[in-house]
């Protein structure tokens, strides 16, 4: 593996169960960096140091690595001494996210509903729902669902919100397993 770079499998890791899953890639983020500094990189410190795994991540990101722009995002979610920063994160999401990358994208919408660092905007927290969603990320798709079922920042449509919570639910996506089986609409 190249130093500097982010191992694919890291990025491509998925998180469940909303606005806490981005701590968890966070975590995901600091190992991807302990796996570099394994490759002859310096030591990794616990804590956000000049020169620690943060800082190299921003390095990368700031080079237009779309990997570490997410990842560094998600460290920015807050956790392992990496100070909140909903701002920061939002904007390190939103680089990745206009590059394609689905995790970055449902992180933007759920900034974009929550209004944290940005705007509240339901509109724009659809629009990249629906671009994560294409892409077959559960999460997103689950959001996607609701936003149709509740006519937030989209038009109500009740079979559009059956059609995404079902492509969620054939993911696994226990959530929107739930909310078809309360409704009696479960995939069977």
């Amino acid at each position: 593996m190249g130093r500097g770079r982010i191992p694919i499998h890291c990025a491509m890791l998925r998180f469940i169960g909303g606005a806490s899953g981005p701590l968890a890639l966070c975590a995901a983020a600091m190992i991807c960096v302990e796996v570099l500094a394994a490759d002859g990189s310096k030591p990794v410190e616990p804590n956000a140091t000049k020169d620690g795994p943060v800082s190299e991540l921003r390095r990368e990101a700031e080079h237009g690595d779309f990997n570490a722009q997410y990842l560094l995002g998600c460290c920015y979610n807050g956790d392992f001494g990496c100070p909140k920063d909903p701002v920061e994160a939002s904007k390190w999401w939103k680089k990745a996210a206009e590059k394609g990358v689905a995790d970055a994208q449902y992180c933007l919408g759920l900034s974009l509903y929550l209004g944290q660092g940005v705007h509240k905007d339901t509109v724009e927290a659809a629009k990249w729902w629906r671009r994560a969603a294409v892409q077959n990320h559960a999460d997103a798709q689950y959001f996607l669902g609701l936003s149709y079922c509740a006519g937030l920042g989209v038009q109500k449509s009740t079979p559009l919100a059956i059609y995404w919570l079902h492509r969620s639910a054939s993911q696994g996506n226990k959530a929107a397993l739930e909310l078809l089986s309360k409704i009696g609409l479960a995939p069977g």
